[in-house]
């Protein structure tokens, strides 16, 4: 979603003075949900992170053939922070059994370790089983590793293949990106079921 904010004055000044209580009211009831202003995007949030810190992130993802690396790898600078983006269909080739916060806590602490990133972001999706549907869904699994923590989320997305991937991702990234800036990573969103 996105919010714009708008007002008319005589001058920069004015204007500035008429959207500050509003840009601090929009800041107060949205919090941590603002996830990039004016032409940043949340990949570009994380990178920036990263670069500045001096950190490394590696991911491991299951079912989104690879978008979650995808958003993050082409970026410009991406070259001194992304090592390794692990796309895999199964569990198994995970060496998990099956899609859990404890799972993905596994992968992402094994992950890190593996490629000697700072950071490992692990997504891991259960499908439904049978056709594509409008109440078709997935659990979503997250794992994200440092050198000092493993934190864990889990959801329920609903909404056919194709939102619960991109839902997946997103989600994904906003967890990393809460993470990195110390923030919780396990506030509800609100396109995720219980």
């Amino acid at each position: 979603l996105e919010t714009k904010l708008a007002a008319r004055g005589a001058d920069e000044a004015e204007l500035a003075s008429l959207l500050a209580p509003i840009e601090a009211e929009v800041r107060k009831r949205l919090g941590n949900f603002i996830i990039a202003e004016d032409d940043q995007t949340l990949e570009g949030v994380i990178l920036a992170i990263l670069l500045e810190r001096a950190h490394t992130l590696s991911t491991a993802e299951m079912f989104t053939g690879g978008h979650l690396a995808a958003r993050l790898a082409p970026l410009a600078g991406a070259e001194k922070a992304f090592r390794r983006g692990v796309v895999v269909r199964e569990p198994a080739e995970l060496g998990i059994a099956d899609v859990s916060t404890a799972a993905a806590e596994t992968v992402s602490r094994s992950l890190r370790e593996t490629s000697r990133s700072s950071h490992a972001l692990a997504l891991l999706i259960e499908l439904d089983q049978g056709a594509d549907r409008p109440d078709f869904g997935g659990t979503i699994a997250i794992g994200i590793a440092d050198a000092d923590t493993v934190v864990s989320r889990q959801a329920r997305l609903i909404g056919g293949r194709e939102w619960v991937r991109a839902g997946a991702v997103e989600l994904g990234l906003d967890c990393l990106r809460r993470h990195l800036l110390d923030l919780p990573v396990d506030e509800r969103i609100d396109f995720e079921r219980r």
